[in-house]
């Protein structure tokens, strides 16, 4: 059971990973961008990939 809640903050970054997706392609949707669209944009882009990065990393973790 212990192993289970060391390991939630990783559960929750494997479901995190579509909704950067889902946010990233919001973002990349909206017509005339201002400054703070672009800032959050940059931030979902960098979200995912480390997201992605971490899970790889964590399933890959040998125990």
């Amino acid at each position: 059971m212990t192993r289970y809640i060391k390991n939630l903050s990783h559960y929750g970054d494997i479901l995190a990973i579509p909704f950067f997706l889902l946010l990233s392609i919001y973002f990349y949707n909206i017509e005339n961008k201002n400054l703070l669209e672009y800032i959050l944009y940059i931030f979902c882009i960098v979200g995912f990939i480390l997201d992605i990065l971490y899970t790889y990393f964590f399933i890959n973790k040998k125990y």
